[in-house]
């Protein structure tokens, strides 16, 4: 039977973050309901891989480590990722990111009954400091792998519950593997910055107006950290140059900085789904 979820998850410099936070959460909290697939690409400084399978021992079945240790960047390592994927839908998280319990079953409860390539959903995250958006918990339960308390998050949040389906798009990504298709995957002249942005622009650009964060999907984020590890384009503003001259060619004449490209796209105030 082919997987229900296949994860695609680009590693690079991320030996702690992997077998301190990212697998943990993987291997304790994945619902044995759901055939969960993980795929792994080798962009190197990840130590030894294959303990992945070791961390993951009930799920061996299922865990794939592609790639050579050379750094191709996110978006390319995401698109080899893709071609080895089984499941019906694909999530898109970051090597510095917790799963908690339930992530898998709030987002395929929430894409019931929705035509496959109609939405893009995304978890909401704990954040131990304000980030990008409002939407987040705002709770510290480590900035780094060292000081992740993994147990205080699981007691404090085990029965957290929050069903209200919110109007936004923020990583990690979860989509129907038909809508990957009909984007192409994602642009591998992005290396890591302005990819999550131009994700989302190519799925308005595909028809996906069901842009959604399923808040009792919840995911335990570092804050950054699996970008930190990152040299190429680092304080560069080749992405963001490139991401806006891509869209103005292909029609967004308000193209600009990613967040402020499509004012219709993603509206600043809250939209809860009734």
């Amino acid at each position: 039977m082919n997987p229900t979820i296949s994860i695609l998850l680009a590693a690079y410099n991320s030996e702690d973050l992997l077998m301190k936070v990212f697998l943990p959460g993987f291997s304790k909290n994945t619902n044995p309901a759901y055939r969960v697939q993980l795929i792994i690409y080798d962009n190197g400084g990840n130590g030894k891989l294959q303990e992945v399978k070791e961390r993951c021992s009930h799920l061996v079945d299922i865990v794939n480590v592609v790639g050579d240790g050379k750094n191709v960047g996110l978006n390319a390592a995401l698109n080899e990722c893709a071609k080895v994927a089984d499941g019906e839908y694909f999530y898109l998280p970051h090597t510095d990111i917790y799963l908690m319990p339930g992530w898998d079953t709030a987002l395929m409860e929430a894409c019931k009954g929705m035509p496959p390539r109609s939405f893009l959903l995304c978890s909401r995250s704990i954040e131990p400091t304000k980030g990008h958006t409002d939407l987040h918990v705002i709770r510290d339960y480590g900035k780094d792998p060292s000081d992740f308390k993994e147990e205080d998050l699981l007691k404090d949040f085990k029965d957290y519950s929050d069903h209200v389906i919110v109007f936004a798009a923020r990583m990690p990504f979860f989509m129907h593997r038909d809508l990957w298709k009909k984007m192409n995957g994602v642009d591998p002249d992005y290396f890591s910055y302005c990819t999550d942005d131009d994700l989302i622009q190519t799925a308005y650009d595909v028809g996906v107006r069901k842009f959604w964060m399923i808040n009792n999907s919840l995911i335990y984020h570092l804050q950054g950290k699996s970008n930190a590890q990152q040299t190429v384009d680092k304080d560069s503003n080749k992405p963001y140059i490139h991401f806006v001259n891509k869209w103005r060619d292909r029609g967004y004449k308000d193209a600009n900085h990613p967040g402020y490209w499509h004012p219709k796209l993603l509206p600043l105030g809250l939209k809860v789904k009734g």
